[in-house]
């Protein structure tokens, strides 16, 4: 299909993912270098004209070496050395109102800065070869702490698209809406969602501790949230591969060899 067609159309939601790849930019490239990832950049859609009068263009919702802001999705697509992938978060209780939380809540982090430590960290992690293993990482991670001190609160691309997630499935869960076992269905990074119960697990705790395990995993896990990469998400199988976008067309895609053949490189 012509882009100029799916972007006329119904073919969005609001929180779908965004998975693209900056030639142009420094930290996408090490990202995608330390990753082996064919993505270097996530995104978030945020608006556009199949959501909300008033627009023209559909924006997403980004956290680049500017800070977190918005950003008219047409300007991936006219980068001709690029391409871009859509997935989609789809559960039943992931309804509209949900969706557009996640987003408010990215929304919330407007300004916040670009978080270089977390591009050092995980080229750090590729160079000693600590990635190989969980409790490589881990060590990794407390060395960075000890050496460098406690990285600030600040978002690359994809933890910021995993914190909205995280945050608003929280929040659900707190006000009694959302079983606390949802969270489950929304940690992408593969060693913070090792640490949570298995879901049939969660029935053995009372209401009360449910909550209070959900938010302590957050508090307790919030720095490999935030250090998700754009390979996690792709590789995710809570998120649906929906669509591939390159040399102005758009490709109905369902997995992520689909996507590798598709990119051509």
């Amino acid at each position: 299909m012509p882009v100029e067609d799916f972007l006329a159309g119904n073919y969005l939601e609001r929180a779908d993912v965004v998975l693209t790849r900056r030639n142009w930019d420094f930290a996408s490239w090490a990202i995608r270098w330390a990753t082996h990832s064919r993505f270097s950049h996530a995104a978030m859609i945020f608006t556009g004209p199949q959501f909300e009068s008033g627009y023209s263009n559909t924006f997403v919702i980004e956290s680049g070496t500017k800070g977190v802001d918005l950003t008219n999705l047409r300007d991936y697509i006219a980068d001709k050395s690029a391409f871009l992938a859509i997935k989609r978060f789809k559960k039943d209780w992931f309804d509209e109102t949900k969706q557009a939380r996640v987003r408010g809540l990215l929304l919330d982090k407007i300004k916040s800065s670009y978080n270089y430590w977390a591009i050092v960290h995980i080229v750090r992690n590729l160079w000693f070869g600590v990635q190989q293993s969980v409790q490589g990482e881990q060590q990794a991670r407390h060395r960075f702490r000890e050496q460098e001190g406690t990285p600030p609160n600040e978002f690359i691309c994809s933890g910021l698209v995993q914190i909205g997630f995280v945050e608003a499935v929280l929040e659900y869960i707190k006000a009694g809406q959302l079983p606390p076992s949802t969270i489950n269905d929304v940690v992408f990074e593969p060693e913070a969602a090792s640490r949570l119960p298995d879901k049939a697990d969660w029935g053995y705790l009372d209401p009360e501790s449910s909550k209070t395990t959900a938010v302590l995993f957050r508090k307790q896990n919030y720095e490999a949230l935030q250090w998700v990469t754009p390979e996690d998400l792709a590789t995710s199988d809570k998120l649906e591969w929906l669509y591939f976008i390159k040399d102005g067309l758009v490709y109905k895609v369902s997995s992520y060899d689909e996507v590798k053949k598709l990119s051509g490189d």
